[in-house]
Formats: C-alpha cells, structure tokens, sequence
C-alpha cells in the first residue's frame, strides 16, 4: 500500500495555516479599542440602539479576518487561501455596509466610507512604493483602524456631535506607536548609556505624545471635548517617555502586552466618556 501525497509531505512542506488575525497583533488590539471607544462615545451620547450596536460588533468581528487574509495574499505558500477568504469576507463586509446604510444614518456613513475607501487606497500606494513596513504605511493602516470608532458611534447613537472626532483622537493614541515601537526596536543594537542620551534618541517617539496631550488639553478647554479626553491620553504618554528613559533591558514580553491592553482598555473608555459626554 502506497502512502497518499498528503501523508508523503514533510511537515516543512506544507503550506502553513492562514491566519485569523494579522501578525501584528498591535493592529488587531488596536481595531478592537477602536471599537471600543465608538461604542462607549455612542451610548455616552444618548445612543441606545441595539440593533446598530450589533451591527457594529458584526462588522467589527469581520475587520481582523479580514485583514488577516488581505496581509498574506502575496505570501506564494498562502495567496490562493487569502485570496479566496478576502472574496467571501469582503462580501459579507460589503452587505454589513448595505445594511448599515439602510439603518443609517446613510449621510454620515457615505461620508465616513468615501473617507475609508480613501485611506484604504493611500494605504494601497505606500505599501506599493515604500513597502509594509514604513512609516507613511504603518501611519496609513492605524488610520484605517480608527474607522471603527465613528462607525460604532454612528450605528448606536447616529449624528451626535462630535462623532468626526473620534477617529483623529484615536489616531493621536494609537498612531503614536509607531515612532515609538521604532525606537524600542532600533535600541536593542545601539542604546545611549545617559537618560538624556535615551531621549534624544527617543525624541520623536516622546514628542509625539507632548503634541497629543497638548492637542487633547487644547481641545478641553476650548469646550470642544470633556476633560477626560486629555485624561485618557496620559497612562500612555507616560509609559512612552518613561520606556524611552529607562536603559534598555531584555524586556518581559508577557507583562508589555498585559500593560499595552490595560492602557489601551483605559484609553478607550475613557476618551468615549470624554468625546460622548456634553464639555
């Protein structure tokens, strides 16, 4: 008896699994927050749609297989798998898009995917000419994310004021990563042996959050946005500055996630109270 081909291959030879979610698992964090916060923002506004709120954890729960698949179609051992699960994910992504049209508000959610169809081809273009890994590429994709958050908002409470605010503030949080994540990886060869040494290094990553949080203090006392949308931004920006002066160590990798998800969990809810909460 002669062995099949599937039981003749090398478990090296074959095609590795697809993935649910992207390999960045900083981006999956981030679309969930994203959602978080919108779903916070719309029921602080007065929202209490059920349905729209369903809606939007549908489309939200389509969001990471979806871009899971869509970040592995190139792979040569994963692209016909990717490909066919885009097409039936994009599909039911689109009929989300139809049905939440039809719940509306159809205005806002028009302008809101022009908006997404946008950022997805700007996305398309740096990833094309600067490769996935870039700044304008990564900065682009958070932008993408943050979309949730306007959606769950608009879905739950509709056109609310201040619901186009939700995803510049949640691009201010979760675009400041990327500098920082940055840094942290280029220490690893090459770390300055002064605190101050440490900052200038890690200026970017740390002006960044002083432009956030003073963008966020700006912005509450103008009346725009309560005061717990500063208040939000603080455990991150103080983690950042505080990562960026400390030498750098073989770090627990465990303990970082759990600390990113808690910052992240309080960010979320917290800038949703502050955004969806009359100034």
């Amino acid at each position: 008896m002669t062995d099949s081909p599937a039981a003749e291959r090398s478990p090296a030879q074959r095609a590795p699994r697809l993935p649910l979610v992207p390999k960045e698992h900083g981006a999956s964090f981030m679309s969930v927050h994203a959602l978080l916060l919108g779903v916070v923002a719309g029921f602080a506004a007065g929202g209490r749609d059920l349905p729209g709120l369903l809606l939007a954890l549908g489309m939200g729960a389509l969001f990471l297989p979806l871009a899971g698949a869509v970040s592995v179609i190139t792979h040569p051992r994963q692209g016909a798998a990717a490909k066919r699960r885009a097409v039936i994910l994009g599909a039911a992504m689109a009929a989300g898009a139809v049905l939440a049209l039809v719940h509306g508000p159809a205005r806002e959610l028009v302008i809101l995917g022009a908006a997404g169809v946008l950022i997805g081809g700007l996305y398309g273009s740096s990833r094309w000419r600067t490769g996935a890994r870039s700044i304008p590429t990564q900065l682009a994709a958070i932008a993408g994310i943050t979309i949730l958050a306007p959606l769950a908002w608009l879905l739950i409470a509709g056109a609310t004021d201040r619901w186009q605010l939700a995803s510049p503030v949640a691009l201010l949080s979760f675009g400041g990563t990327v500098p920082y994540v940055r840094e942290r990886v280029r220490r690893r060869k090459a770390c300055a042996t002064t605190t101050g040494g440490r900052l200038r290094e890690g200026a970017v990553a740390v002006a960044w959050q002083v432009v956030a949080v003073a963008l966020a203090i700006a912005a509450a006392a103008g009346g725009t946005v309560g005061w717990l949308v500063p208040v939000a931004f603080l455990p991150g920006a103080t983690k950042v500055v505080v990562a960026i002066a400390r030498p750098e160590t073989r770090p627990p990798i465990k303990r970082i996630g759990y600390l990113e998800t808690g910052i992240s969990t309080a960010f979320a809810i917290l800038a949703g109270l502050g955004l969806g909460l009359p100034p």
